[in-house]
């Protein structure tokens, strides 16, 4: 293995992978009904709730609590622990902060009796913590975790650009730990800009909403399309799994089957505990290539015609007034050579 070019990559793999763990530990914990996070080789869960820790508390107040590891394993395992603060993805699903995030709420609020825990083969060992909320903390929802993490597994060496590269992947689990910080609770939401893309017989939309007040909600919006075309078109945006406070989620929705152009408004009216919104975009598209050139040649059929019209006019202007001069025998007059010269411009030749 060549460490100059291998360790650099690692590196930078191995945050994703963790990230990719941990994520999928997340998804594992909020199923319906929500179930206590073990992959079936490790697993993390409170000692007296079924999935997660609901706690209440006031400013300046501490709690004991414990949670239960088991190692389903044949083989004893020396894991890390480490509380983190929680976190929403940008698509709205839960998740924890990574182990070197500098903890700013509740994974800084909780005290692990050590680091690390060596658990038996087939064994459930307690790790207890301490949970202490600041004197002076703002009332509302906060969201942690406590989390295990295994030893890095090594993953086979394999030559990426005549580079020997090899991915170590970190298994992480954590349990959710819900905080309410007693006072006034605040549901309050705010949103940005309704946007759209054409792609391909699809028109996708994005509206990010933002959580500005205390207190955790659930976000969802619907979808209206008005004018021409299409009329009354009518799709559901993802709904998130939950949105902290503080914290900003994406939502997508798609209107499949959309015509070649469009004129008209999109609307996303948005619900959740902290009331009704809405949000309005212009939507107007069109083949606009296609059409400049369509419009290119109308304009030049449009002169052609107009062209043709004038040149038929003067002809049939100077065939009646040649039918006029034969029908009286009176042609018209030539002018005389003097005036011909004066009004053209030229001098006049031959003798007088």
């Amino acid at each position: 293995m060549t460490e100059k070019h291998t360790k650099p990559l690692r590196r930078r793999l191995r945050p994703a992978l963790a990230a990719v763990a941990l994520a999928l530990a997340g998804l594992a914990a909020s199923g319906a009904p929500a179930m206590a996070v073990d992959d079936g080789t490790l697993g993390i869960r409170p000692q007296s709730e079924s999935d997660f820790f609901h706690l209440d508390l006031a400013p300046g107040a501490a709690t004991d609590a414990t949670a239960i590891v088991s190692n389903h394993t044949g083989a004893p395992v020396t894991l890390l622990t480490y509380p983190v603060d929680g976190q929403n993805t940008a698509q709205g699903t839960f998740a924890f902060a990574g182990k070197d995030d500098q903890a700013k709420a509740l994974g800084a609020w909780v005290h692990l009796d050590a680091d690390q825990v060596t658990v038996p083969a087939n064994t459930d060992l307690p790790v207890h913590f301490r949970l202490t909320v600041p004197q002076g903390t703002p009332p509302g929802d906060y969201a942690g975790g406590v989390i295990i993490q295994a030893p890095p597994v090594q993953g086979q060496t394999t030559t990426v650009h005549d580079t020997a590269v090899r991915i170590d992947t970190v298994q992480r689990q954590g349990v959710r730990i819900y905080l309410k910080v007693d006072g006034t609770p605040v549901k309050s939401q705010s949103h940005g800009t309704l946007a759209w893309t054409q792609d391909g017989p699809n028109l996708d939309f994005t509206l990010p909403v933002t959580n500005t007040g205390n207190t955790i909600l659930h976000p969802t919006a619907d979808l209206n399309l008005t004018g021409w075309p299409t009329n009354g078109a009518q799709a559901k945006f993802d709904t998130p799994e939950s949105l902290l406070p503080g914290a900003t989620v994406h939502l997508h929705a798609t209107l499949p089957g959309a015509p070649p152009a469009q004129a008209g408004t999109a609307e996303a009216k948005i619900n959740s505990e902290a009331g009704t919104q809405d949000a309005t975009a212009t939507v107007l598209y069109a083949p606009w290539l296609a059409l400049g050139i369509a419009l290119l040649a109308l304009a030049a059929a449009a002169y052609g015609a107009w062209r043709l019209a004038r040149f038929v006019r003067r002809a049939r202007a100077a065939l009646a007034q040649a039918a006029a001069a034969q029908s009286t025998g009176i042609w018209p007059a030539a002018r005389p050579a003097q005036e011909r010269t004066a009004q053209d411009g030229t001098a006049p030749t031959g003798r007088h």
